[in-house]
This record gives C-alpha cells, structure tokens and sequence, in this order.
C-alpha cells in the first residue's frame, strides 16, 4: 500500500483510518470522525493562503507579456507552491500532505522543452493550489444549507442532486489483505487520494449517507454535527476560559432577550449581507462589477464577528465598537 504520496482511507459509517504517507514514509495513521474531519477543515483560515497564491499566479504571466516562459520561472513557481503546502501542513496536515501529493505529481511530467509545455505545468499548479479555496465555499454552501430543510431527502433532491456533476469523480480503491481497523487478516477496502478536492467531496458524500443533521451555532457561527436527535442549539466547542458555547450561550441568549438590542438585529443582518456577497463573488466568474469577498475572507471575518458579539454582550466591547465593526 505504501508506494504513492497521498492519503489512504478505509471507511466504516462515521469512522475512518487514515493512513498519510509520504516520500514513501508512513507519517500517520489515526482514527478520525468523518464528520470532524469535514467539518473542521472549514474552519482554517486561509485568508493569507489566498494572498501568497494570487502572488504565485503573478509570476505565472508570460516573461515577455505575450508567450515567453523559462525553466527557471517554472522552477521559482513550483518551489513558491510547495512552500506554501508546507505552510498549510504546519497548521493543518490533512491538507497541507494533498497539495505536496498534487504539485510532486503535476512536477512528474515529461518536459518537451516547449514554452506551452512550461505554461501548462505552471497553470495546473496553480489549479492545484486554488483547490482548497474552491472546494471549501462549495461544501460549506452545501452543510450550511442542510439546516434549512426538514428532512434529509428534501435536502439532497433540491440542493445537492441538481449540482451532482461536482460529484462524478474517480476515487481509486485498493484491496488491502488486512483490517486498517483491527490490524487482522481481512479483504478490505481501502481509498486513495492525492488532491484536496476528490479528499474531501468523498468525505461529504460518506457523510451525506450518514443523513445526520448540520446546525450554524448562533453562539459561535461556526457549523456543527448535533451529536444526537434531541433538540441542540449550540455546539461543544470551547470559546473562552476553557468553557464551551453551549455553556455559555444560554446567559448570553438571556441577555439577548433581556436588552433587546437594536445592534444584534444588525449584526444578523451583518452575516447574511456578507454571506450573499460571497456567493455572488464566487458564482461572478471574473466579472469585476462584483465587488470582492471571498469564502475564506468571509470567515475571517464572521470569527471576528462572533467574538466582538460575545465581547459586546459581556461589556468589554462597547456599543460603538461593536457597531462599527459590524457596518464596516
């Protein structure tokens, strides 16, 4: 099993083994909750990722304005790529391994000693590059709209299905002689990936076929998995003092109540302004008449948000500065 850089995956529900090699290492194997690995991926900010790859893209550009490239440009852009993987990994593993896995696969290429050879190369780095910002706007579009429908197939057949190109994709399987999870003799199925976004839409649609509940947190903002049916509001993430938001958004909510404040409505208003700017950005296809905010910066910016809120609410931000921020 250990010949590709890349992830391997064995799946049973909700649980998974994942086994990430590279350089023809074995670095890690643990257990992960397919669900905590989807949704915890959404919440890194890649908003400097973003800067550093529209810096890369700019040294893609012909050397002489019309079609002059170089081996010595080509090489400059794929060690500014793989040295932002390298700044992703420091922070988050998972993702920082598949774009290593991506560009050293790209890099595996026969050279015909062509400036369109070079160009091409250089072109599907960066494609390669641009996958975590593409990918993590469309399965956040599509968890975050699973709270607005009744019920699971309601869900699929009006938001998911009609989109289902995004979907129709090869995931590699092995059989492996062996359990990922016990270590005992078995036939197993196991999956192998080496980009971000095959990774990840194969870890939504296991997750899909869980047909469990996501939730936005009104405390945090940040989406959840309820860990059962019963009615959860708030998720188990630790925001201050080693407390999480379901133990403090209740005094919070009472507060909420008791102010009646006219500076929350407009922070609601707030995220859902932002948040429709996003998708009108990401579906605009270049058209530079739509101003510019995108997914990641749109996260950045709600994580602010969000605190600033639990700050306001505590009295350690006051009304001006909260408003203020919410209007900017």
């Amino acid at each position: 099993m250990i010949d590709k850089n890349g992830i391997y995956l064995s799946v049973d529900g909700d649980n998974a083994v994942r086994v990430i090699i590279e350089n023809n290492i074995k670095i890690q194997t643990n257990r992960i909750k397919v669900s905590e690995e989807l949704i915890g991926e959404l919440e890194y900010d890649l908003s400097n990722y973003e800067v550093v790859l529209e810096h890369i893209i700019e040294e893609t550009e012909p050397l002489d304005g019309i079609g002059e490239y170089s081996e010595e440009q080509f090489n400059s852009v794929s060690n500014m790529a793989l040295e932002l993987a390298d700044g992703v990994r420091e922070n988050d593993l998972t993702t920082g391994v598949l774009l290593r896995a991506a560009i050293y696969k790209l890099l595996d290429i026969d050279d015909d000693g062509t400036a369109m050879c070079l160009m091409t190369a250089m072109s599907n780095i960066v494609d390669a590059l641009r996958e975590p910002l593409d990918t993590r706007y469309i399965l956040y579009k599509y968890l975050k709209s699973r709270g607005e429908f009744e019920t699971h197939d309601k869900w699929l057949k009006t938001n998911v299905l009609p989109e289902g190109y995004f979907f129709r994709r090869d995931y590699p399987c092995e059989i492996i002689n062996y359990d990922l999870f016990t270590n005992e003799p078995k036939l197993s199925q196991v999956f192998f990936f080496d980009n971000y976004t095959d990774y990840f839409v194969f870890l939504f649609l296991k997750f899909a076929e869980q047909q469990r509940r996501v939730l936005e947190c009104p405390c945090c903002g940040k989406l959840f998995v309820p860990k059962s049916n019963r009615a959860e509001m708030y998720c188990d993430r630790v925001l201050v003092d080693g407390k999480t938001c379901k133990q403090i958004a209740p005094k919070l909510a009472r507060k909420l109540k008791q102010r009646n404040d006219p500076l929350l409505e407009e922070y609601e208003k707030a995220k859902n302004r932002n948040y429709k700017r996003v998708e009108r950005y990401e579906n605009a296809d270049g058209n530079s008449g739509v101003m510019r905010l995108t997914f990641n910066e749109y996260k950045a910016w709600l994580d602010k948000a969000s605190e600033m809120k639990r700050l306001y609410l505590q009295g350690k931000v006051t009304a001006k500065e909260f408003g203020e921020f919410i209007r900017a």
